[in-house]
């Protein structure tokens, strides 16, 4: 506690040497404002030897612009990342004494047709065998791209206000959106997408429609839809529906029906009932047994024993092994008994009547072919999370009066509607929402242990979703109260390979095509930055591709290696120059370094006209070689974090993002990893 204490003081201490010019006060923790003057600085000649650059002269014509990514509304109706702390910042950064290093040849201005910058989505294009980050997975994190993040509004959904969304891939070019209207529903809808952004008018796959009950008219409402795409091309929809007005009371009015599409969400079947009785909830899933499982929040057993108000909740579960023309247990009258499959005693309540909960089910099977089913269960007090695990096809049937299975894990900390997914690299990603924010934590590939929570979307209602679409992106979606959808596109950062290249430092970035491997730094704004690691016998490099739409002189790349003892170096990369340091281990002071005398190169490349806010810049590309001598290198790997500052307008206010907030000195657990093939 005393050491953190003394981190955040050293945080504050550098905010301050930072502000020259009085340029007001913190309103977040993730901002801070920055000098309207450089630092004082010293210019020291560079002899770059093996990575000599060749480049032209500083070019100061304006460069061609590049377009902005089109998305479907201004990243800015998205809600950005919140962290419930500050940064913590291991090693104190520039200074106003700061000596910087400055030559024509390492700080370059390149028109935009010169320079090629990567985006994060064009990297991480090496296949890798499942599960290769298990064990590392404490060190993997999700950052936003908010280039790639948007809202929905109901007038881009053809009028329809849009809530409990679900997107399922299925293929690298398409995507549906499933969703109900209104609050609780009432129609089901289906879009389609080319690239997870835009989405077409919706189609209706089950409508909302008046029936008869007991003599009078009632609206017959579907709801809380889900979807699967099927092993054979087919897409599954399946829905709960009621009756509005005899919901409590018609018992055997209310069930699931399940629709098909075998044109990629174009048309469906007609709706096919699977289940009759009052249910929430029901989400499907094909095994690899090639049987489909339709899991839901079963109720309507104790409400016909008890009433409703004394009922339980648990997990029902139908079974299909011919591709969905039939279901087992076939419920189609009282008691509405469903096969149990997961269940939990909570409390007796006042009348002598036990109760039991497990509701919201949701499942995925993993990459060693267990299948993880995420519920809440509610006592009379809270929501929480618990999750079961099966192997053997749920061949068990837990009944009325048993709590189960017994492979569980049962109230593990507070949330409501959980979703579930799985990178291909291993790690899972749960989602869910809590006091109108939606929210997710990373966890093992087994999905047992589950790591810290972060907030990623504020001001929305419940019951969002996420959808892994490639190995290192997923979209985590929710609606709000006022039917609108967010839509948060994150990508996911593990640990890197850093292949054997020898750039030639000359802010050329495609000497680095075979070497993909990275981690995005990002979440605050539209600038965001891709690194990556490359070494050779003598140099670890490191590429930063900065994508910028405004380049001012206050943007900076603070990037850290640590250096195998217990300490870390630190480089800190402005537009005009580098600043480099050593922390010790064990001591807090940093000591300044000269990086000619310690053979640290650099290039600085810019794209763009500094603080001009008529144009559109592309970026920078920073590029380092540090000496390997510099470092104690233990098991082939180094361990890394990269911070981006950013500021958006002559003026502004600094975002600042941090690869790994977490990264301390007295431990490399959090801290980036690359491994040196």
């Amino acid at each position: 506690m005393k050491r953190n204490t003394f981190l955040f003081f050293v945080c504050i201490m550098f905010v301050s040497c930072l502000i020259a010019c009085g340029e007001g006060s913190m309103t977040q923790t993730n901002e801070v404002p920055v000098s309207t003057t450089a630092p004082e600085t010293t210019a020291v000649p560079v002899t770059t030897k093996a990575h000599e650059t060749t480049a032209a002269p500083v070019t100061t014509k304006a460069h061609e612009t590049t377009a902005a990514p089109v998305t479907t509304k201004a990243p800015e109706t998205t809600a950005a990342p919140v962290t419930t702390k500050a940064p913590v910042i291991t090693a104190t950064p520039v200074t106003t004494a700061a000596p910087a290093i400055t030559t024509a040849a390492s700080v370059v201005t390149e028109p935009a047709t010169n320079i090629v910058i990567h985006s994060i989505s064009e990297l991480n294009t090496t296949e890798y065998e499942l599960d290769s980050a298990v064990g590392d997975e404490s060190q993997s994190t999700l950052v936003q791209d908010l280039r790639a993040s948007y809202t929905l509004t109901p007038q881009q959904l053809g009028g329809i206000k849009a809530y409990y969304p679900r997107i399922k891939k299925i293929n690298d070019s398409e995507y549906i959106l499933i969703f109900h209207n209104g609050t609780y529903g009432g129609s089901v809808f289906c879009s389609r997408s080319s690239d997870c952004i835009n989405w077409s008018r919706p189609v209706p796959v089950f409508r909302q429609r008046v029936i008869s009950v007991n003599g009078k008219q009632d609206n017959l409402k579907y709801m809380t839809p889900d979807a699967c795409v099927l092993s054979d091309g087919r897409i599954l929809c399946v829905t709960a529906y009621r009756v509005e007005h005899t919901y409590y009371n018609g018992l055997a009015e209310n069930g699931i029906s399940i629709s098909f599409s075998e044109d990629n969400g174009k048309t469906w079947s007609a709706p096919q009932k699977v289940y009759t009785g009052l249910n929430w909830e029901p989400s499907a899933l094909e095994a690899k047994n090639g049987e489909i499982y339709i899991y839901f929040t079963a109720i309507a057993t104790t409400i016909h024993q008890y009433g409703y108000g004394n009922h339980s909740s648990g997990v029902g579960l139908l079974r299909s092994t011919d591709g969905g023309k039939t279901w087992t247990p076939n419920v189609t009258e009282a008691p509405y008994l469903p096969q149990y499959v997961m269940r939990q005693y909570v409390y007796t309540n006042d009348k002598g009547i036990d109760i039991y909960s497990d509701q919201m089910p949701v499942a995925i099977e993993l990459h060693n072919g267990t299948i993880a089913l995420a519920v809440e269960t509610h006592d009379d007090k809270n929501y929480t999370f618990s999750i079961s695990y099966n192997n053997d096809g749920y061949k068990e049937d837990l009944g009325l009066d048993t709590s189960g299975p017994v492979d569980r894990q049962t109230q593990l900390f507070s949330l409501a509607g959980p979703y579930l997914a799985q990178f291909d690299s291993g790690e899972v990603v749960l989602t869910y929402h809590w006091a109108g924010t939606m929210r997710y934590r990373l966890g093992t590939a087994d999905a047992r242990s589950f790591f810290k929570e972060n907030i990623i979307l504020k001001d929305v209602g419940q019951w969002g979703s996420v959808e892994s679409i490639s190995s290192h992106s997923a979209v985590m979606l929710m609606g709000t109260p006022e039917y609108s959808l967010k839509v948060a596109r994150m990508y996911l950062n593990h640990t890197i390979n850093a292949m054997q290249i020898t750039p030639s430092l000359t802010g050329n970035t495609q000497e680095w095509d075979d070497n993909t491997d990275a981690i995005f730094v990002s979440g605050t704004s539209q600038a965001q930055t891709a690194v990556r690691i490359a070494h050779d016998s003598e140099y670890i490099y490191i590429l930063g591709e900065r994508l910028d739409n405004y380049i001012t002189g206050k943007d900076q790349l603070w990037f850290y290696v640590h250096d195998g003892n217990g300490g870390q170096y630190s480089i800190v990369a402005s537009n005009t120059g580098i600043t480099a340091k050593h922390q010790e281990s064990g001591k807090s002071a940093t000591k300044m370094l000269d990086a000619e005398k310690e053979g640290i190169e650099f290039r600085i490349t810019t794209s763009g006209t500094e603080n001009d806010e008529t144009d559109t810049d592309q970026g920078v590309v920073y590029e380092f070689a540090i000496p390997k001598k510099l470092l104690t290198i233990q098991d082939g790997a180094m361990f890394f974090r990269a911070i981006m500052v950013n500021v958006d307008k002559t003026g502004g206010r600094a975002n600042m993002d941090d690869s790994n907030p977490s990264a301390k000195l007295t431990s490399t657990a959090e801290w980036a990893k690359a491994v040196l093939k």
